[in-house]
Order: C-alpha cells, then sequence, then structure tokens
C-alpha cells in the first residue's frame, strides 16, 4: 500500500497487551489536504500556519477517541503573539480552525523544522479540551501551556487529569506545492477495570509490552509521520509489526464550516434596528465574515 492515496481521516487501530485484547489503542490523523484547505483562507505568519495545523491533526486524532454526539473542541488561550488557537470537530467528522494573532514577534514568520514552540507564541496561558453536546451535556478538562510544543502540553493533560498512559507525536510542515501536511499518532493503554469500577493495575508482563510499543513508536520520525508516499497503515506496519496490531476503518475528517446565513440572521435579529443600521453599509446591508472559513454573509436591514 505504499504510496496509496487516502483521504484525510484518523485511522485507529488497536494491540492487545499480556493476553488482553484491545488492551492499547491507537489513532493516526492525516489532514494534510484539509489542513492545507483551510490554511489557504488565511495569511498567517509561518509558524503560526504550522500551530494551527499541529491543533487541527490533534483535535481530528482526539475527537475519535470518544463516543459523543455533538462537537469537539480544542482551545488555547494566551497572552503572547498568539491570543487563541481553536480547532473543532463534529463527531460526523467536519473539522475547522482558526487562530487570532494580535501581536509581533521574530518567531512568527521563522523557519521552524521542528515543532510549533506555542509558549513563545502564545505565552501564559491554558489549553481546553471540550466536548459539547448540546442538551445532553458538556465536559471539559484544562491544563496550562507550560511545555515548549502542543505534544508536550498536551502529554501533561493526560498524565494529570485523565491518568491514561498516553505516548503521542505530533507534526506540521509545509509542503514544496505550498500546501501542509499536518499529522498526528496517539497511542494509549486502556486500564483495565475490575469489580465495582475499580482501575486494576497493569501487570508487570502488560507493562513491559506498553514499554516495548512506546519505544517502537518514539522510533518513528517527523520524516515518517509526514510522508506522504508512506501510508498511514504502512507506518502503523513498520512501527508495530511485532505486537498484535489490528488496524481499523478509516474515519473520513471533511473540511467543513458550521456557518450559515440562518445563523447569522439569527445572531442580528434580536438587535434594534437602529443598531443594525449602525451595521450596515450605504445600501442598508451588514456584511459578517466567518473567521473560519472567511465566507462573507449578507443580512439586508429592512
Amino acid at each position: 500500500m505504499t504510496g496509496a492515496m487516502m483521504p484525510c481521516g484518523v485511522l485507529p487501530f488497536m494491540m492487545d497487551a499480556a493476553g488482553r485484547p484491545s488492551a492499547m489503542r491507537g489513532r493516526f490523523a492525516r489532514l494534510d489536504d484539509v489542513a492545507s484547505a483551510i490554511l489557504s483562507r488565511h495569511d498567517y505568519p509561518l509558524a503560526v500556519a504550522e500551530l494551527s495545523a499541529e491543533a487541527m491533526a490533534l483535535a481530528a486524532c482526539l475527537s475519535t477517541t470518544m463516543s459523543f454526539d455533538g462537537i469537539f473542541t480544542l482551545q488555547a488561550s494566551g497572552s503572547g503573539p498568539v491570543k487563541t488557537l481553536m480547532a473543532d470537530v463534529t463527531s460526523e467528522g467536519a473539522i475547522r480552525g482558526f487562530t487570532h494573532v494580535d501581536g509581533d514577534s521574530d518567531i512568527l514568520d521563522s523557519p521552524l523544522g521542528g515543532p510549533a514552540p506555542i509558549m513563545h507564541l502564545m505565552g501564559g496561558g491554558y489549553l481546553a479540551f471540550t466536548v459539547d453536546q448540546g442538551e445532553k451535556g458538556r465536559y471539559q478538562g484544562i491544563v496550562p501551556i507550560e511545555d515548549a510544543d502542543l505534544t508536550g502540553v498536551s502529554m501533561r493533560y493526560f498524565r494529570d487529569s485523565e491518568q491514561i498512559d498516553t505516548a503521542l507525536l505530533v507534526a506540521a510542515e509545509p509542503d514544496q506545492n505550498s500546501g501542509w501536511r499536518a499529522s498526528a499518532l496517539m497511542l494509549q493503554r486502556i486500564p483495565e477495570e475490575g469489580g465495582e469500577g475499580a482501575v486494576l493495575p497493569a501487570s508487570k508482563e502488560e507493562a513491559e509490552e506498553w514499554h516495548t510499543a512506546c519505544t517502537l513508536m518514539a522510533t518513528c520520525t517527523r520524516d515518517e509521520l509526514l510522508d506522504p508516499a508512506l501510508s498511514q497503515q504502512d507506518l502503523l506496519y513498520r512501527l508495530f509489526n511485532q505486537l498484535n496490531l489490528s488496524v481499523l476503518p478509516l474515519r473520513e475528517i471533511r473540511d467543513e464550516c458550521r456557518c450559515s446565513p440562518e445563523k447569522v440572521e439569527r445572531m442580528l435579529e434580536d438587535l434594534p434596528r437602529e443598531e443594525k443600521l449602525e451595521l450596515a453599509e450605504k445600501d442598508n446591508t451588514i456584511v459578517i465574515s466567518c473567521e473560519f472559513c472567511k465566507k462573507a454573509h449578507h443580512y439586508v436591514v429592512e
């Protein structure tokens, strides 16, 4: 399958450990075309575009690890030149991304050749993971931005908040055709539950197999992770061929914004007519551009 063309998406996989079925689960997200399409609508500095592409790949990866009916959001807020970093994914696989830059820094346009330095770009702040299911409920986890890159911040969250053994690789870079490559590879050990929901400690054999899986994953280079000629499945088998690997069907991720004329109308309908006229052009038309997809929506004040 090397070099096979595949749609953008997340490839789930499982591995047994110490005879326990599916004791380890993984996700491998590749969003090259999707990230390229989204970033083409924005004129971000190079380092900001890389951070945004990383965020989209990570959000896609994480969104497929849970069962929900709604929206998964990765959002970071900071005090540096990058004020807001956001990527969200619906349960149907529609993704969008937006980054707000309000400041100057030499690093914004620097060619990086490595992970985007989130601490330098965002300064002090926090990263939040949110699952919003509307009336069915909302869950949010928050971690401070105290690590050099997005991978480190996310790993801190899993270690301190979720307390799930996790290994993570996230990477993005511009390609030779003015597009982007963006990938995220995650591996987790799923705790075994005993009676009344108690979490059982991993056996020595299972702990050793988890360590082996993490060691094998650590051999994955940045070039391999982003290589468009190396399929997701081929890379997984290259890394974990000596383990009991099972690859599941790809979950497609597509570039799709949720803005609409109807949403704009609902947003404006409660404003007094005088305020609408203040916002309108000379022809009584209010033009609102979506921050995500940059599409302009027109509303005529009657």
